[in-house]
């Protein structure tokens, strides 16, 4: 019963984890469309980096952990 628990825990964890990411890419591309980023350099940079960066941490997860 406990490991059970702690697998739904896993999964909602995931689901809440790629669901925010997926928040922040559209946002990110949102902003990108409507030009916010050629006023905010600064901002433009944090959000860039942290979306190529999970971007990069779960592509290199995947091809070390995940065989087809």
């Amino acid at each position: 019963m406990r490991q059970t628990f702690f697998v739904i825990l896993l999964l909602i964890s995931a689901f809440v984890g790629f669901t925010g990411y997926c928040y922040a890419l559209v946002d990110w591309v949102q902003d990108i469309k409507t030009g916010i980023y050629e006023k905010n350099y600064l901002e433009a940079v944090e959000a860039t980096s942290a979306i190529g960066l999970y971007t990069y941490l779960a592509i290199r997860f995947v091809k070390r952990n995940v065989t087809l």
